[in-house]
C-alpha cells in the first residue's frame, strides 16, 4: 500500500498580492525543474499543510501549494473583521491561480484538487483549459443544490445523528426549518463572539466528524480549534449559500471542455461529505476520465485506500516526464514507450520489448538510488559502447537548464545497476571531460541526432556518462 513521502521543506515561499487588498502565501517543494502541479486545498478555507506536500514525488515534480483568499497564512484571515468576502468567490480564486502561474513563470501543469479544490480544480480548468496538462480529483463535488442539500439538509445526518445533534445545538429552535446555510450565515456574523464563537465551532466540527470512514478525535479536534473554525465555516458559508458563483450543473455541463486532458477521479465509496454520485455522474460526461473507486475510504485524502490511489496516480502521471517539451516533440512521442511502462516493459522481456527505441536507438535500464528518498529509482536510457564493453549515456533532458533527476541521482552514489538486455551488472557512474567526452559524445550522436540540437538549447555542458563494470 503506496503512503505519504517523506517531509519536505519548501526551497522558496512567498506572499503574493492578488488585488482587493488581499495576499496569497505560496510556496515551491520538491525539483525545480519537475513536472509542475499545483496543489488547490480544501474547504473552502481550509488552508494547505506540510502533508500535502507529500502527495507528490519530491525527485520528479515541483510542487507548488498556496492558501487561498482568506485562509491559512494569506492575508488578511476570514477570522478577522478586516476580510472582505465580497471579493472571496470562486472566479477570484480562479485568477488568483493564473496569477500566481504566471509569477512562478510555469506554462502548464497539473491541477491536483480534493473535496472543494476538486470544484475549483473544475472551474480553473475549464477557464483555462489550454493551461491544464492533467487533472487529479479526489472527494469530488460540484456545489449543485442536492450536493448541498445532502450535506446540510439531513441527508447526511441519517448517518452521523449524534453529531447532526451538535451542528443544531446553536440554531435556535424556531429557525430550525429553514435553510440552514442561510441561518448559519446570521449566526457567523453576529457581533457578539458568544454567538458567532460556537456556531463557528459547531459549523466545522460536523465536518471533523463526518470526514472519516471511521471517525477520529485527533481530527474533530483540529476542526474544533476556535480560530481555524472561524475562517473556514465563515469562507464554507460564504461559498455555500451562494453555490459557489456557479450555474446549476454548469461544471458537469462544461466538462467537454476538458476533452483531451487526462483526468483521474478518486472517490471515496462511503464519502458521507461529497458522495459518490457525483464523481460517477462526472466519469459519465468527462471524455477519458478514469475513475477510482475505493471501497473502504471515505471522504480524508489520507485514509489507506483513497492515499493508495492518490500516490498511484500522481507516480504514473510523473513517469513520462523529461521536462518541458514541444509540441511537435509531444506528437511524434505518443506512440513510443516512456518512463515506468518503458523500464517495466523492458525488464519483462529482457530488452526485447524497449531495447531498440525510435529510429533505432538502442536503451539500457540503469538504476539509480533516489538521493532524498534512498529507494530505488530506474530510468530507460539510450545508449552506446565505448571501447572496453561498458555503456556510455547522456544526461540531456531534451536540453532543460538543469540536470536530469537520474544524474542528480548518481552524483549523490555513483554506484548504480544496469541491464542491457538480459545482461545485469552493478557498474559505478564516472562523468566523463575533454577529449575522452568528445568522441564519446559523436558516438552517441549518431545514434541520437538530436543530442547535437539538445546543446544548442541550454548553457550547461550536457554530462556523458560512462557506466564502468564493478
Amino acid at each position: 500500500m503506496l503512503g505519504l513521502y517523506p517531509e519536505i521543506e519548501p526551497y522558496v515561499q512567498g506572499m503574493l498580492p492578488v488585488g482587493d487588498g488581499n495576499e496569497i502565501y505560496w510556496e515551491e517543494c520538491g525539483d525545480p525543474e519537475g513536472k509542475p502541479v499545483i496543489f488547490l486545498h480544501g474547504g473552502p478555507g481550509g488552508g494547505s499543510s506540510p502533508r500535502h506536500r507529500r502527495l507528490f514525488d519530491p525527485e520528479r515534480y515541483r510542487i507548488v501549494l498556496f492558501d487561498q483568499r482568506g485562509c491559512g497564512r494569506s492575508t488578511p484571515n476570514c477570522a478577522t473583521p478586516e476580510a472582505d468576502l465580497s471579493v472571496n468567490t470562486t472566479w477570484h480564486l480562479v485568477e488568483d491561480i493564473e496569477r500566481l502561474r504566471e509569477h512562478l513563470g510555469i506554462e502548464r501543469w497539473m491541477v491536483f484538487g480534493g473535496s472543494w479544490g476538486s470544484v475549483l480544480g473544475l472551474a480553473y480548468a475549464q477557464t483555462h483549459p489550454e493551461r491544464a496538462t492533467e487533472l487529479v480529483l479526489r472527494g469530488v463535488a460540484t456545489l449543485r443544490v442536492k450536493e448541498l442539500q445532502w450535506l446540510f439538509g439531513g441527508g447526511a445526518a441519517f448517518l452521523f445523528p449524534e453529531a447532526w445533534s451538535r451542528f443544531l445545538d446553536p440554531v435556535p429552535y424556531s429557525r430550525r426549518h429553514e435553510n440552514l446555510i442561510e441561518v448559519y450565515h446570521d449566526l457567523l456574523h453576529h457581533p457578539d463572539p458568544a454567538v458567532h464563537g460556537p456556531a463557528a465551532v459547531a459549523w466545522s466540527r460536523w465536518e471533523g466528524e463526518t470526514v472519516k470512514l471511521r471517525p477520529q478525535e485527533e481530527v474533530i479536534d483540529a476542526f474544533s480549534e476556535p480560530e481555524f473554525a472561524l475562517a473556514i465555516a465563515r469562507i464554507e458559508n460564504h461559498y455555500f449559500r451562494h453555490g459557489g458563483w456557479l450555474a446549476e450543473d454548469q461544471l458537469l455541463r462544461d466538462a467537454g471542455k476538458l476533452e483531451g486532458i487526462p483526468c483521474v477521479l478518486v472517490q471515496g465509496r462511503y464519502d458521507v461529505v461529497t458522495p459518490a454520485i457525483t464523481a460517477w455522474e462526472l466519469s459519465q460526461v468527462l471524455p477519458g476520465a478514469e475513475l477510482v473507486m475505493v471501497g473502504d475510504s471515505g471522504h480524508a485524502f489520507d485514509e489507506p485506500g483513497t492515499l493508495h490511489e492518490l500516490i498511484s496516480a500522481t507516480d504514473r502521471l510523473a513517469s513520462n516526464w523529461q521536462g518541458a517539451a514541444t509540441r511537435q516533440d509531444q506528437e511524434r512521442n505518443a506512440h513510443m514507450l516512456f518512463g515506468d511502462e518503458h523500464v517495466r516493459r523492458y525488464e519483462e522481456t529482457d530488452g526485447e520489448v524497449g531495447h531498440d527505441w525510435e529510429k533505432g536507438a538502442p536503451c539500457l535500464v540503469l538504476t539509480t538510488k533516489g538521493r532524498k528518498t534512498g529507494e530505488d529509482r530506474k530510468f530507460a536510457l539510450i545508449y552506446q559502447f565505448d571501447g572496453e564493453n561498458n555503456p556510455v549515456i547522456v544526461a540531456s533532458k531534451g536540453g532543460a537548464p538543469e540536470h536530469p533527476g537520474w544524474y542528480k541521482n548518481l552524483l549523490a552514489n555513483p554506484e548504480v545497476k544496469v541491464q542491457v538486455k538480459a545482461d545485469k551488472f552493478t557498474a559505478r557512474a564516472r562523468t566523463v571531460e575533454g577529449e575522452e567526452r568528445a568522441k564519446l559524445w559523436e558516438k552517441l550522436a549518431a545514434v541520437w541526432p538530436d543530442y547535437n540540437e539538445y546543446a544548442k538549447k541550454t548553457d550547461r555542458e550536457i554530462p556523458v556518462v560512462v557506466l564502468e563494470r564493478v
